[in-house]
């Protein structure tokens, strides 16, 4: 295939895929009533393991002795969380609406107005506690609204700002592929004629190193989401979510330790929200279910610990402890971009020093 169409062809499928994801995206992206419905859910969920958790009595002021050593770190965490799920007025309007009879409703007939009645009650209970300040009915009276800053515009503003970023990308992918050696040739025009095929060496070594890396990772990303699904779905996950929540761990991997994180989130939220489970393993049970999610997560990157050199081989032989502080540190200083490009620079700088060094005395230069 002539280069400039096998250019286009992946533009192509570039564009496609991009579509195709953008599209599943917006199919599960929630409508405003599933979400309002998905909040009361949610926020009942919570609370209810929360109290199980931590033997709650009926007035939620006394608990077993975890809760006695943990109450004053957990407490105003659960306090921010229930503000944050607790309908608004409107958001309360639009929900008695599609769920006409309210309190008239026998308990048990359904299943969201007994979740809502809960939250409402929980939600007085917590608005009674000394210095608690928890949304919906309880929610304490605030001042007077204040306009929004600049900085904080809504999802939509960030989302935006996220993908001004990257726009440039495509470009960048273009002209790579159209490259037919320009910029390596402009490299070494810049080379002293001594120092040619040292340079020459440098850069097959940077090239042959990159390409393995980018190669490694791509497979240890895949093994990656494809043992958090398969882990999921033995432990109880429910097959669709499972391969969901493991393609979006695969993809995510791209920043060490970003990937494990989002199994760990995503496990956790289908164990809140999850009305039933199907475990293969008969010791699985809805008291210990987010036990034995914790327990799937952390085998997945243990067994990532195992494939990791194999795949890599030696293109990124990095400590840990490097990738860590490189990861932390680009992203404060860089953002997002920087903790996606944190691996491969270091992996670029390091071989390039190696190799820098050997080939300059392999040459008799140093």
């Amino acid at each position: 295939m002539p280069r400039s169409a096998a250019i286009g062809l992946l533009l192509v499928l570039f564009v496609l895929a991009v579509l195709f994801i953008a599209g599943r995206i917006a199919a599960v992206i929630p409508k405003e009533t599933a979400a309002i419905e998905l909040k009361v859910h949610g926020l009942y969920k919570f609370n209810e393991n929360y109290r199980v958790l931590m033997g709650l009595d009926p007035s939620l002021k006394k608990g077993n002795r975890f809760y006695r050593l943990a109450h004053e770190d957990t407490e105003p965490i659960v306090d921010w969380i229930n503000r944050q799920l607790a309908l608004t007025p409107e958001e309360q309007s639009l929900f008695l609406a599609l769920h006409p009879g309210g309190p008239d409703v026998p308990a048990g007939s359904d299943r969201l107005l007994d979740y809502h009645r809960a939250n409402r009650k929980t939600l007085k209970l917590r608005a009674r506690r000394p210095h608690a300040e928890v949304g919906g009915e309880g929610r304490a009276p605030k001042g007077p609204p204040q306009a929004p800053s600049p900085a904080m515009k809504g999802p939509l503003a960030t989302l935006g700002k996220f993908l001004s970023a990257w726009i440039i990308a495509p470009l960048v992918f273009v002209f790579l592929l159209s490259d037919a050696g320009e910029i390596k040739s402009g490299l070494l025009s810049a080379v002293p004629n001594r120092l040619f095929e040292p340079a020459v060496r440098v850069l097959e070594d940077l090239d042959r190193a990159l390409g393995s890396y980018l190669r490694g990772l791509f497979l240890e990303c895949a093994l990656l989401g494809l043992s958090v699904t398969v882990l999921l779905v033995i432990v109880g996950v429910s097959p669709r979510w499972a391969i969901t929540i493991g393609i979006f761990t695969g993809a995510t991997d791209v920043i060490p330790y970003m990937g494990s994180a989002v199994a760990l989130l995503g496990g956790l939220a289908y164990a809140l929200l999850a009305e039933e489970i199907h475990p293969l393993l008969p010791m699985v049970n809805p008291g210990n279910f987010v036990m034995w999610i914790l327990a799937a997560v952390i085998l997945a990157e243990a067994l990532k610990n195992v494939y990791e050199p194999i795949v890599l081989g030696g293109a990124a032989s990095l400590h840990p402890l490097v990738v860590l502080i490189g990861v932390v540190g680009a992203g404060m200083l860089f953002g997002i971009a920087g903790m996606l490009l944190a691996v491969p620079v270091i992996t670029v700088f390091k071989v390039f020093v190696s190799s820098t060094a050997r080939q300059l005395k392999a040459y008799g230069l140093v």
